[in-house]
């Protein structure tokens, strides 16, 4: 993030002499960016930041009587409070709010938000539940690895309901236990699933390195009711 404030801030101070360009030579652009460099040099003190190469290229500037560096100045000041004080974002993290903005638009009110990473242990735990379902009903045809399962299985254990088999899951639990889910898959990596009781809504956005590979669970949301086609409970 420090290195968008600052490429951002020096091109807009170079865009801010552009109406000098036709008076100015090559060694007076360079020592625009020379002073612009010089304001970066700052000290620390206990949290409270110092702007030495500023002050210095202002008395710089004042003793030559350089008065077009004081744009120079100014950026440059910008730039290392910017810098010092402007909390750090990461690209990645700026990704998963645009995400978490997109996912969460149809909803009403989101009560509740949870990141996970692939080899966090719900993956894991989900995965070995449905595995030990798949084993006491090998007749089963449900696959054990589906996200709409596995979520299930989440979903049933944080409401504190015993899940009886994949069967029952897969086709009573719905009626017995007066929710509705549904299965989204927008493109071939990611799969959202929902499960809608009366009170609550739950949404587990699930993703796939490629078509091959299984799918992670990598966020949860708790909603009170969807912004539209809210469903019939039964």
């Amino acid at each position: 993030m420090d290195w968008m404030i600052w490429i951002g801030l020096l091109v807009l101070m170079l865009l801010s002499y552009m109406d000098r360009m036709k008076t100015m030579g090559a060694k007076s652009w360079l020592l625009i960016v020379a002073t612009y460099l010089a304001c970066q040099f700052y000290v620390n003190l206990f949290g409270l930041v110092v702007p030495v190469g500023f002050f210095l290229g202002w008395l710089y500037a004042a003793r030559t009587k350089r008065l077009h560096l004081a744009k120079a100045l100014v950026f440059g000041l910008i730039t290392v409070l910017a810098v010092a004080y402007v909390p750090k974002i990461s690209l990645s993290e700026i990704g998963m709010a645009a995400q978490i903005k997109r996912e969460t638009e149809q909803f009403n009110q989101i009560k509740a938000v949870a990141r996970f990473t692939s080899d966090s242990t719900i993956n894991a735990d989900m995965q070995a539940a449905a595995d030990t379902l798949k084993k006491n009903s090998p007749k089963s045809t449900i696959q054990a690895d589906d996200p709409h399962v596995l979520f299930d299985i989440w979903v049933l254990r944080n409401r504190n309901v015993a899940v009886a088999d994949l069967d029952w899951l897969w086709y009573e639990a719905p009626r017995e236990l007066h929710f509705y889910w549904q299965s989204n898959r927008p493109d071939q990596l990611t799969d959202m699933e929902y499960v809608i009781f009366h009170d609550v809504g739950y949404m587990g956005v699930f993703k796939r390195a490629n078509s091959a590979s299984p799918y992670r669970l990598q966020s949860i949301y708790e909603f009170d009711r969807l912004k539209w086609n809210q469903p019939q409970i039964p």
